[in-house]
């Protein structure tokens, strides 16, 4: 049975600033002139930058009061442990919203947050609902989520899939791309939140995979309602990007996936780079060092060092 609450439900929007204010500005901007419940959103900025300040002068100097709110994260803790700020400022605030990640680089479609609603209004079950995501140039980006834990593959496109805007319906989903993702908090026991050891990358799968085992109800829209500019942010420094991905896949398999998956994709990952290593150099190093800090991990974790471990790369020295 629909539960009526999620009519009303305030929608959360949590987003991550790593300088790129433009972006937050332009997505909150046309989110409120798209005309759609604006007394029942809100906007919850995690200010990974804090010598990026452009976000504040931009609330304070508007004409109007903007239904947003900045949360200072004091540095740059990563996409994960950023939003785990504004889940838990939610969960404090209202345990009964929905709390809706969205990245700077994404523009939502006109009718995607009725169209949400309704689908959360015919399955009462749903505890986290993603949206499917298309690239600038209209191709299907993320479709849903698929994950082989034997070989420790994970698919995000499938070119077979009902992505018409109606009927309005939903699509079992093995995880949920962060860059659209909804935790309907109401029906969890206790805050959402991701594993801080991740920095970058699969931290996604890694939360939905958790709660996907805990017995909670994953779907993913059938419409596309969501343009992402992939990449539009970790580009800037490709070798830190692909060492944060290579070191979060090797994390993440050896937290799920079999032991022949583990050793498939550091065979992968250490060999692979070899064909490119003179046409794409930083995406060379930044895969062999992420295995180079998947194994320094490991060695810390024999050696029983406590604390959290992340790749020494230009997003982690500076804010």
């Amino acid at each position: 049975m629909a539960n009526p609450l999620d009519s009303v439900a305030t929608i959360y929007f949590i987003t991550v600033n790593y300088h790129c204010g433009d972006y937050i500005r332009t997505l909150i901007e046309a989110t409120m002139a798209s005309g759609e419940e604006l007394g029942s959103i809100r906007f919850i900025i995690i200010n990974n930058s804090p010598s990026d300040q452009s976000l504040r002068q931009w609330i304070e100097a508007s004409s109007i009061p903007l239904p947003v709110q900045l949360i200072e994260a004091g540095a740059n803790l990563g996409f994960g442990s950023g939003c785990n700020l504004g889940l838990r400022h939610v969960w404090q605030t209202d345990k009964q919203a929905l709390a809706w990640l969205i990245n700077p680089d994404a523009r939502l479609d006109a009718g995607a947050i009725a169209y949400v609603r309704q689908c959360l209004r015919d399955d009462d079950q749903i505890a986290m609902l993603g949206t499917r995501i298309r690239d600038p140039r209209g191709e299907v980006w993320f479709s849903h989520g698929s994950f082989n834990r034997w070989t420790g593959q994970l698919g995000h496109r499938f070119p077979g899939d009902d992505c018409r805007p109606s009927p309005v319906r939903t699509w079992p989903t093995r995880w949920i791309s962060g860059c659209s993702m909804l935790f309907r908090l109401g029906i969890f026991r206790d805050c959402p939140a991701f594993d801080p050891q991740y920095f970058l990358d699969y931290e996604d799968a890694d939360i939905s995979e958790r709660h996907l085992r805990l017995g909670y109800r994953l779907r993913v829209t059938q419409a596309v309602l969501v343009e992402h500019q992939v990449s539009a942010i970790t580009q800037r420094a490709p070798r830190a990007k692909y060492q944060h991905a290579t070191f979060s896949k090797l994390y993440f398999l050896h937290r799920h996936a079999t032991p022949l998956a583990l050793g498939l994709n550091l065979l992968y990952y250490a060999l692979r780079p070899l064909s490119f290593c003179l046409s794409d150099p930083a995406r060379a190093q930044g895969r062999w060092w992420g295995v180079g800090d998947y194994l320094r991990w490991c060695w810390r974790r024999l050696r029983r060092r406590p604390g959290l471990f992340h790749p020494r790369t230009s997003f982690t020295v500076s804010s």
